[in-house]
């Protein structure tokens, strides 16, 4: 190796006159080249492309019978090609597909070993130019079946525990579990779905006594027959999770109270005038409903038109707000009204006027006589006469009607504020528009 002697440097340029090195150079130059051709020669050694996909065909006769594929052990595939390397070399995964077909005989569910067959799938490189050598892996395994799916009501009852020694709060109502959805959908191949018997929450338990509503998000858990968990893979199931929600509403006892519509204004009935059973229920609501009632509650009213010396018992709807819960567990309460002296009397109303007309109509009561009850203090009742007695046709409903129809009729009681008429009456009316 040469050195310019005033530098001390080597002077590379200089080797190549000594024919040792040159002779060295060359060598290894050639077995470099000799690397480089053999690793492009695509003739005698296959060229590995990877990442291509596989695609499995199912016969008509499995598709006409529902059957889909519904797992395979790989999806895609390394394909060896050989021939000419400038063609070779420019093959991509996409210009190639490996195909897994199900033979026409196989008509039933199952597992099976399918072959790999390598197709081109390239418009742009003629297939000609080279062949396949092998493909790895060179078989799959495929599961096939009917597409089925079930829905199932979730069930929580046996999924929510309470921890030994559970001590509750007398003050609240802990309710019945609610669900985000109350069914579930499962779906995928047909034996797997069968197995499936019922769905249920996973197991929660609850430690702390509840004195507020309790939310949580639990899975579902599949059991069949036997109650045997079931393993999900290969099924779908929608919702996978549900939210869950315990509610926890302080009770209260509430006093029943009776309500009247068309009360005469100056009747007056005391509270041993009224007897309420059962007088009172227990119930469960948010905080601010119940201190809004006050300690009792205001049941469905009794429309006064009803209400007769010898018709004075009711059994009245008890109708809780949405949000409340009638821990009693009675719809109804039974209303005893003790009238007093109240005598009923029949009397005719001959007078009647209409109500609830449209502006553009004009009507007349056809019917100028009407039989009546009324009801009342027996001094009040003796004073009326049928001149005290105004009927009024109701038209609601039948605001645009033209023509001859039949409507209810109300009344009201002048000259007294403790009578009312008794029953339920009709009456004909002819409307016309005006200027017609």
């Amino acid at each position: 190796m040469k050195k310019d002697v005033r530098s001390g440097k080597i002077v590379w340029g200089r080797l190549f006159y000594n024919n040792k090195f040159a002779i060295a150079f060359s060598v290894f130059l050639s077995v470099v080249l000799w690397m480089v051709l053999v690793s492009n020669d695509t003739q005698d050694r296959p060229h590995a492309i990877p990442n291509v996909p596989i695609k499995v065909v199912l016969s008509d006769t499995a598709q006409a019978d529902g059957m889909k594929v519904f797992s395979q052990t790989d999806t895609s595939a390394t394909v060896y090609v050989k021939g000419n390397s400038l063609v070779v070399n420019q093959l991509k995964s996409s210009d190639l597909v490996a195909v897994a077909s199900l033979p026409s005989n196989i008509t039933s569910a199952g597992s099976y070993i399918l072959s790999l067959e390598v197709q081109s799938n390239s418009q742009d490189v003629s297939p000609g130019q080279y062949t396949f050598s092998s493909v790895s892996p060179s078989q799959i395994m495929v599961s096939v079946d009917k597409y089925r799916e079930k829905t199932f009501k979730i069930q929580s009852d046996t999924s929510i525990s309470y921890k030994a020694g559970y001590q509750s709060d007398p003050a609240y109502f802990v309710g019945v579990p609610t669900l985000s959805s109350d069914t579930v959908t499962i779906s995928g191949p047909e034996r797997q779905v069968a197995q499936v018997n019922r769905v249920a929450l996973s197991n929660y338990e609850v430690n702390d006594t509840l004195r507020e509503t309790k939310k949580f998000t639990s899975t579902l858990v599949l059991y069949d027959a036997n109650g045997n968990k079931i393993d999900q893979n290969g099924l779908t199931v929608n919702p996978e999770k549900v939210d869950v929600t315990i509610p926890v509403m302080p009770r209260q006892t509430l006093t029943l109270n009776t309500t009247f519509t068309n009360k005469p204004a100056g009747l007056v009935l005391a509270s041993g005038q009224i007897q309420v059973s059962p007088g009172s229920i227990e119930v469960a609501g948010p905080k601010d409903i119940l201190a809004g009632m006050n300690g009792k509650f205001n049941m469905d009213p009794i429309d006064f038109s009803s209400v007769s010396p010898t018709h004075n018992t009711f059994d009245i709807n008890i109708t809780l707000p949405t949000t409340c819960k009638n821990l009693s567990n009675l719809p109804t309460a039974k209303v005893t009204l003790n009238l007093g002296d109240v005598v009923a009397k029949q009397m005719t109303a001959s007078s009647f006027t209409v109500k609830n007309l449209s502006a553009d109509q004009t009507a007349i009561v056809q019917t100028d006589r009407l039989p009546v009850t009324v009801v009342g203090p027996a001094d009040e009742v003796e004073k009326l006469t049928g001149s005290n007695l105004v009927g009024a046709a109701d038209m609601t409903g039948k605001e645009n009607f033209t023509g001859q129809t039949e409507v209810p009729a109300t009344f009201t009681v002048s000259n007294s504020s403790s009578c009312w008429v008794y029953g339920s009456y009709m009456v004909n009316v002819s409307v016309a528009k005006k200027g017609g």
